[in-house]
């Protein structure tokens, strides 16, 4: 039975998040290939450098269960009509809520063509309101690794400029998965300054 707590489905103005599951695996596969994922994951998400499409299926198959176990919600982000690349797998990201914590955050990967777009702060938005108005949680928390420009534009265009700030720099903070220590900024934004943009 669904605890019901993620919705599978969610639609913004130009993007559809749908729940990742092992029928996805040859499509992630796919798109794992390209150069435009290899460069996108190369230094800043090695997390997704998946080397055969077995670790795809692995990959999915904790995410379905870290979804039944209402750990986190991984999401397909595929763009809507009228949209380039509209209907293909373009990235992904993750809802990560810290129930003991009363926040959330979410880590993402577009593929490099489509970097740029502010699908990233879209998807972000859209995950703001799940935190905030359907799940009732206190605090969003995002981080970026020091030097990542790219990534701190997209949080700022989420964080800061719905109200929250930049609490500093972590040093040594957040092990690639080949062990090598990086300095991350962190941002939070608490539900009382987050505004509807609906409002």
């Amino acid at each position: 039975m669904s605890h019901g707590l993620f919705p599978e489905r969610i639609e913004t103005e130009r993007l559809a998040l749908s729940q990742l599951t092992t029928a996805d695996t040859t499509a992630l596969y796919d798109l794992s290939r390209t150069d435009g994922w290899q460069t996108a994951t190369a230094e800043n998400m090695p997390w997704f450098d998946f080397d055969h499409a077995g670790a795809v299926r692995e990959f999915l198959a904790a995410c379905e269960s870290d979804w039944a176990d209402a750990e986190t919600a991984a999401y397909g982000i595929r763009p809507l009509a009228g949209e380039p690349a509209a209907g293909d797998l373009i990235g992904l990201t993750r809802f990560n809520p810290e129930w003991d914590r009363d926040r959330a955050g979410a880590g993402v990967v577009i593929t490099e063509p489509q970097q740029g777009r502010g699908y990233g702060t879209e998807r972000a938005e859209a995950l703001l309101e799940l935190a905030f108005d359907r799940l009732g949680l206190g605090a969003w928390v995002s981080t970026h690794a020091a030097g990542n420009d790219a990534s701190r534009q997209m949080v700022e265009s989420y964080v800061v400029a719905n109200g929250g700030q930049c609490d500093g720099l972590l040093r040594h903070e957040n092990p690639r998965p080949d062990g090598r220590m990086t300095d991350q900024y962190r941002y939070s934004l608490l539900r009382e300054e987050w505004a509807d943009p609906e409002e």
